[in-house]
């Protein structure tokens, strides 16, 4: 059974909030800082029950659920750059836009929507996952009880009875510890429960084990680039790529760990390429992408590739410093700049 990361062919699909294109470290300090929102359906009616996860630069992380009518709310937190992460029950067939929320601006009070979407192409991706088999697992001589603890453990990461699921991945691996599979789907259920920086040990043994394993790749690529450690994660990230090219969120990362590093021609590079395969499931990157261009003094194209953006999510948090920026992009080329 070939596992996956973050991908349209999950069973649990989720929606991420990125960090900041500067990526800056602010010190710990809890100052009665509150971040809320509210998560909505493609109809926009409230999307109830939904978990988000916030990971902030600063190492600070919580999870909660949203409330009856869509509501949810983080209160006493560090100020730092947020990345929110929605998971999705697989039965709801929805995705979610990358965000971002910057909470070291002045202000006690933070609000960050969350808009659901109906997935383009999901089932065709999900069908062309579920059939690329690598012939190191065909090969896999798995015993029947290891197979069986890791569908249960799927099962139970489904029900969000985490702490099930991982006692039956150790399970898995203690009958097959070459179980790369289940070491791969053990950090997925740390990441999915808030704890990224726990996942990447259980990436990094799948690798080990199977090193082109793209979902063990994609996942140890995340973790690294949400705790900072940048050119490992364009390592990895362009190892994912290499080995699938197709999957749009791996190139989005490696965007934006390039621009952390202001590698600008080759985030401008994997960001172009997210586009071209997937405008619509990864419309952030048309920010990060106007940012990388900008930072090369090509400011038309920058300009416009922020207006698309505000055009496609115009309810981003950060709208109104984006349309400023876009303005004066737009007068950097009026005075021939």
């Amino acid at each position: 059974m070939r596992g996956s990361f973050l991908t349209p062919g999950r069973l649990v699909m989720m929606g991420y909030l990125l960090l900041s294109l500067n990526f800056p470290t602010y010190p710990q300090a809890h100052s009665g800082i509150s971040l809320s929102g509210k998560v909505s359906l493609p109809n926009s009616d409230p999307a109830t029950q939904i978990q988000v996860y916030i990971l902030g630069t600063s190492g600070f992380s919580a999870s909660t659920n949203t409330d009856d009518v869509g509501n949810f709310r983080f209160d006493g937190v560090p100020r730092s750059v947020y990345a929110l992460t929605v998971t999705i029950p697989k039965e709801m067939h929805y995705r979610a836009d990358p965000l971002s929320v910057d909470t070291t601006k002045e202000g006690a009070i933070f609000v960050a929507n969350i808009f659901l979407r109906n997935p383009v192409g999901a089932s065709i991706e999900k069908e062309k996952t579920a059939q690329v088999i690598s012939t190191r697992e065909a090969s896999q001589n798995i015993p029947k009880d290891a197979r069986k603890a890791l569908d249960k453990a799927q099962k139970y990461r489904e029900q969000k009875k985490y702490g099930a699921a991982l006692d039956e991945l150790n399970k898995a691996i203690g009958i097959y510890p070459d179980y790369f599979q289940a070491f791969t789907e053990k950090g997925t259920v740390q990441v999915q429960s808030g704890h990224a920086q726990e996942a990447l040990p259980d990436f990094s043994k799948a690798i080990q084990i199977f090193p082109d394993y793209e979902p063990a790749l994609s996942g140890a690529g995340y973790c690294l680039l949400s705790l900072g450690k940048y050119q490992q994660s364009i390592d990895l990230l362009e190892k994912a790529v290499h080995v699938d090219s197709t999957h749009t969120q791996n190139l989005l990362f490696l965007g934006i760990a390039n621009l952390a590093l202001s590698h600008w021609e080759k985030a401008q590079e994997a960001l172009e390429q997210a586009l071209r395969l997937d405008q619509a499931g990864v419309v952030s990157a048309h920010m990060y992408l106007a940012n990388a261009l900008a930072a090369q003094h090509l400011y038309s194209r920058a300009a416009e590739e922020l207006h698309t953006y505000l055009q496609l999510n115009p309810g981003a948090p950060n709208a109104d410093r984006l349309r400023s920026k876009e303005q004066f992009w737009r007068t950097q080329i009026a005075q021939g700049r």
